[in-house]
């Protein structure tokens, strides 16, 4: 007997419990080693052969799988997520029926369905789209005229695009070219539930800069339309207290079933330490059932509220770490959002504002925090007593060309600059550019400071001219203060002179 079974995505644990079955049971194995994660291998008989179709023509597939059924063996074809999509199983199938081989299919998660747990998202929306379409960029292997990206995108569906990771430039073309605006969004998923699985969150004109910048060049899928922002939809009917169902009678005067929405507080937390938080963000944190954040942040205070719910995500899973406070707050429990330094400034409050609409009733009141640009001066001295600009060097959320762009006009027009998320693993090199780029209208001596941990154990800081800063180590927790024409360094402090007349 021959099993074809799908191997799932990638994780080994999303492999079906027959599947795992099968290749337990299994004398020989024959597997898609250019997809199928390796690791599933030790799931297979003890001593079964195995073999890579990734280095085999289907006659070489097939003749094992004839061999391996004359000899009585039972066979598992392990193919990469659920072989019915791009599989190539149909002429497997139609071999074994022409040599009166049974088999059967075991079939898996597909690699879209993991994208879309790696995005937090819905692919069918209620008023934005009901419909996902599965396809790939025609390259080297055709696709049929009718069924191309460009006929496609005139639907303004959902789209995931297999196979098309190399042809990024020619796939926003097409997309481009069907219906879908530039500014569509869309998101590539490397390796979806993979360990080295990455998320890249971007739009459709500007898919293959994000995959360059990111190294991704291969096994990966490309998701478009207005679903992958998760927002504008309307509330499903399916769970909605005044839609009668098969299940129960649906009331007018049903309401939120009676249940008052709490309030969402956003609240900014301040640079880490709890002497540094307002007395409004505390009251604020007492009044709440819930506390949800971002991991790091939410486990700077746990241990002051030992008696709260938490919840929380990791970094990259903001809309979601949102929506489920938004949903505490439907189920009656006032619910605060916290964020480093104040939420107002890359911080959640205006995520929060947008998504609150989805959620009838629930009020939210944005509570103000030292942000780190404030509080690292007040370490430094006095750097932002004039003009400054923040400006983040995380292209996450924002081209890197605009992130140039606001670099180089805030150097040219004399502004003290204020750096939020200076480097990390993904992008060492951004800051040594930055200041590079603001060497061309400021002098190599102009006074300059970095701040790190600010209001934490190992807090540290240092002033320094611009010459010597930009080849200095910094990271995601250190803020950068590079001076104005007029910033200058008076005892060990960094001071940009405001302009008052004094005598002395």
């Amino acid at each position: 007997m021959v099993h074809i079974v799908g191997a799932g995505p990638g994780s080994p644990d999303l492999i079906t419990v027959r599947g795992q079955r099968l290749l337990g049971e299994a004398d020989v194995v024959i597997y898609a080693g250019s997809l199928v994660n390796p690791e599933l291998l030790a799931l297979a008989g003890k001593g079964a052969a195995v073999y890579d179709s990734a280095r085999m023509t289907l006659e070489e597939v097939m003749d094992v799988v004839e061999q391996s059924h004359r000899a009585g063996l039972a066979v598992v074809r392990l193919h990469t997520g659920d072989p019915c999509l791009y599989g190539a199983i149909r002429e497997q199938m139609d071999w074994m029926d022409r040599k009166g081989i049974p088999y059967d299919i075991c079939p898996g998660v597909s690699s879209f369905c993991g994208a879309a747990s790696a995005l937090g998202m819905e692919y069918t929306l209620p008023d934005v789209t009901q419909s996902v379409v599965i396809t790939r960029m025609a390259g080297r292997t055709p696709v049929p005229e009718k069924e191309s990206i460009r006929s496609f995108a005139a639907h303004g569906a959902s789209m995931v695009i297999f196979l098309s990771t190399g042809m990024l430039e020619e796939l926003s073309q097409e997309l481009t070219a069907g219906g879908y605006r530039e500014d569509t969004p869309a998101a590539i998923v490397y390796k979806a539930t993979w360990p080295g699985e990455k998320v890249v969150r971007c739009t459709v004109g500007t898919l293959k800069e994000s995959a360059q910048r990111e190294g991704i060049r291969k096994t990966a899928l490309i998701i478009v339309g207005d679903s992958v922002a998760q927002s504008g939809y309307e509330r499903s009917k399916l769970y909605d207290p005044v839609f009668t169902t098969e299940f129960r009678t649906g009331r007018e005067d049903a309401g939120m079933g009676n249940i008052r929405p709490g309030t969402m507080y956003v609240v900014g937390m301040g640079p880490g330490s709890m002497d540094q938080m307002t007395g409004a963000a505390l009251e604020a944190l007492k009044r709440c059932q819930v506390i949800a954040g971002y991991t790091v942040y939410v486990d700077l205070i746990r241990e002051h509220f030992p008696h709260k719910q938490f919840l929380t995500t990791a970094m990259t899973r903001e809309e979601e770490r949102c929506r489920r406070a938004l949903e505490c707050c439907m189920e009656g429990k006032d619910t605060a959002m916290i964020c480093s330094g104040d939420a107002g400034i890359y911080g959640m409050a205006g995520l929060i504002l947008e998504l609150a609409g989805q959620y009838p009733g629930v009020q939210v009141e944005i509570v103000p925090g030292v942000t780190a640009a404030s509080a690292g001066a007040a370490v430094l001295g006095a750097p932002l007593m004039h003009d400054f600009a923040v400006i983040s060097l995380s292209d996450r959320l924002t081209p890197l060309d605009a992130i140039w762009n606001r670099v180089e006009s805030a150097a040219q027009a004399g502004f003290v600059i204020c750096m939020y998320n200076p480097a990390s693993k993904g992008r060492p090199d951004y800051f040594r550019q930055a200041c590079e780029r603001i060497l061309k209208y400021r002098g190599e001596d102009t006074v300059c400071g970095l701040v790190s941990n600010i209001g934490r154990d190992g807090q540290h800081m240092e002033v320094m001219s611009l010459g010597e800063m930009k080849d200095r180590a910094v990271d995601m927790f250190t803020t950068v203060y590079i001076g104005s024409p007029q910033t200058r360094k008076i005892g060990q402090y960094m001071v940009t002179p405001r302009g008052y007349r004094y005598e002395g």
